[in-house]
């Protein structure tokens, strides 16, 4: 059992479910992903509805992922389509593997469960960490774990199709074979810059340039607001609790304040299957009563763990579990275990889903209340902010109010409410505001708007999040315009320059690749070359291993433009294959697993594809 509540996270399933948490909240709502209701449907795969209410909590749960600020500017259209379309794979795969009878056992969730991030700081599942992560996701205990239910099936699925396959040894030779394979080449690189300092450019090709492209010389349309910023934070300095409020909540949130009571324990395992028969309950209690019997004889426990426990992990330490609170083992051993004191610190035989178990206490800590004392500030903080949330609605209410009955302005709301106008700089929409508050999709669209940025409006009401709402308005507005010529004069010769150095460094190349063996050519050489040498251009690199092998009697050349705009000519002369008999019994393993997985995940690609080119999908998202 514990094995697995104790691995704290270093397992490959936390990687698994960790990950596939990620994604879902990307691409998933909260357990409104489980209860569509009645609502309008924006796609239907084989019979299923995807609800218009998941397809915006996924818009929300992406716009607020970390590491996704970059992102916020893109067409909310643009990426509702491209989360439909990853709610529709999803909902073809969980179909797949209910139609073939995949299952996940509920001990493989719990396991899954405990071994994701919600530890203490002793390494232990944390309840209270695990039930803030609920309230702040608006995740239930019961649709998060069917989340994770559906995730450990679907990577079954990957997992079955992925592990199954079988790699020859003659596929190993062929992968090592090219891809250990190295070149003997010479090149001769050809710069474009060097054909620049030579090349003029007419102010009458630059400016005939300009106006063939007048388009590709606009500024962009560009806004500045003015903004009230209403959140908890701003109004908790308003209110100041009074010393008989911050008592009767200490009273009445005694166990907040507490260190809760925990337990020092080791156990022996004996393990033991569920639906185990006669015969081997039997014998495991057999096993059990040997058990006791010498712990009756004076044998140390921690001896008799080390022999008999079938607990891997903490057999080794003589059964050693560490410190553990309620909620963080199975209800039947942590009844066991709390009822333990000095006097009786041997448990009898208890049985959970692993087996029989037999606990021995090695210290015990009663619940400790802090004192008020310490907590007094703590106290504070929380009463504010309890008011505060409970201020915000009716404020919110009235900022969107005010903002409305005066359109032309935002100050009336700095007036009554108390909150003071902000201003931001001038910004584009594509790059938006400096704010890290204001760098929200639905801040740039609103701010864009006719309404706001043209007619000079206040905008509704904005929710950022549930603890973060905005009024603004366009404070000035900047359209777009045509950049004048003398702005962009240098702007275009280089570029005009550049292009012409490019030309004429392919001429040269040419010019080498129709005479390689002319005197004058400087050709510089390159040995024993691999596809992942550090040591030259990765272009250069790269086009080398497309050629052919060369021909004994004839010349292999190729030309290849390289990223910075110069060219290169390149004379293939050797290849060597790579070859088996170099590697070590480790290094042959390392490709054939490499091998078999890559082969596995493209088995899994094409199978999906085929799953959802089958499935029957009708979209009404336009």
């Amino acid at each position: 059992m514990l094995q697995s509540l104790r691995d704290k996270a270093q397992g490959w399933i936390t990687w698994v479910i960790v990950g596939l948490i990620a994604i879902t909240f990307i691409f998933f709502g909260m357990s409104s992903l489980f209860t569509s209701g009645g609502e309008s449907t924006v796609a239907k795969v084989s019979g299923t509805k995807i609800t218009e209410r998941e397809l915006e909590t996924s818009y929300q749960r992406f716009l607020h992922q970390p590491g996704s600020e970059s992102l916020r500017n893109l067409d909310p259209d643009y990426v509702k389509k491209e989360l439909l379309q990853s709610l529709i794979d999803a909902t073809i795969l969980s179909q797949t593997t209910a139609r073939i009878g995949m299952k996940i056992s509920s001990v493989s969730i719990q396991d899954a469960l405990m071994s994701i991030s919600f530890l203490n700081e002793d390494g232990h599942f944390s309840p209270s960490l695990y039930a803030r992560f609920l309230a702040s996701s608006d995740f239930t205990d019961q649709s998060f774990r069917k989340l994770i239910k559906e995730s450990l099936i679907k990577q079954q699925l990957q997992l079955g199709l992925v592990q199954t396959v079988i790699v020859l040894p003659n596929d190993i030779e062929t992968l090592v074979k090219y891809y250990l394979q190295k070149r003997d080449f010479h090149y001769i690189k050809v710069e474009a810059a060097a054909f620049a300092k030579n090349i003029t450019i007419a102010d009458d090709t630059i400016k005939q340039y300009y106006e063939q492209h007048l388009n590709d010389f606009l500024t962009n349309e560009q806004v500045a607001l003015e903004y009230i910023h209403l959140s908890p934070q701003d109004l908790m300095g308003s209110y100041q609790p009074q010393a008989k409020d911050l008592e009767h909540y200490y009273e009445e949130n005694l166990s907040l304040f507490s260190t809760p009571e925990k337990v020092h324990v080791a156990h022996i395992l004996v393990a033991l299957p569920k639906d185990a028969d006669a015969k081997v309950l039997a014998k495991a209690q057999a096993r059990i009563k040997e058990i006791q019997q010498k712990l009756q004889a004076g044998t140390p426990f921690a001896t008799l763990a080390k022999e008999y426990s079938e607990d891997k992990g903490s057999a080794p330490a003589g059964g050693d579990l560490e410190w553990f609170t309620k909620g963080e083992m199975l209800p039947e051993f942590e009844t066991a275990a709390f009822a333990l004191d000095k006097n009786n610190n041997v448990s009898k035989p208890v049985r959970t889903e692993f087996g029989f178990h037999i606990i021995h206490l090695i210290d015990k800590q009663n619940e400790k209340a802090r004192p008020f004392a310490s907590v007094k500030d703590e106290i504070v903080t929380k009463l504010k902010e309890q008011w505060a949330q409970e201020q915000l609605a009716n404020l919110a209410d009235q900022l969107s109010t005010l903002a409305f009955e005066h359109p032309d302005t935002l100050q009336p709301a700095e007036d009554k409410l108390g909150l003071k106008i902000q201003k931001t700089e001038s910004f584009d929409q594509q790059t938006g505001p400096k704010q890290t508050l204001l760098q929200n999709p639905a801040v740039t669209t609103v701010a864009f708007s006719t309404s706001v940025k043209e007619d000079k409006n206040n905008s509704d009401l904005i929710k950022l999040d549930d603890e973060n709402f905005i009024v603004l308005r366009a404070a000035e507005y900047y359209p777009s315009k045509q950049k004048l010529f003398s702005d962009v004069k240098e702007e275009i010769k280089m570029k005009l320059m550049g292009q012409e150095a490019e030309k004429l460094a392919k001429a040269q190349a040419e010019k080498i690749y129709a005479t390689p063996q002319e005197p004058q050519n400087k050709w510089q050489d390159a040995e024993n070359i691999t596809r992942t040498s550090k040591d030259l251009d990765s272009d250069l690199i790269e086009a080398a291993f497309t050629m052919s092998r060369p021909v004994e009697n004839k010349l292999d050349l190729k030309i290849t433009p390289l990223g910075n705009g110069d060219y290169a000519v390149i004379w293939l002369n050797k290849v060597q294959d790579g070859d088996m008999a170099t590697l070590s019994a480790q290094g042959k393993e390392s490709y054939e697993t490499a091998l078999a997985r890559h082969w596995g995940e493209l088995e899994y690609s094409l199978y999906t594809t085929e799953l959802f080119k089958r499935a029957r999908i009708k979209e009404y998202l336009q």
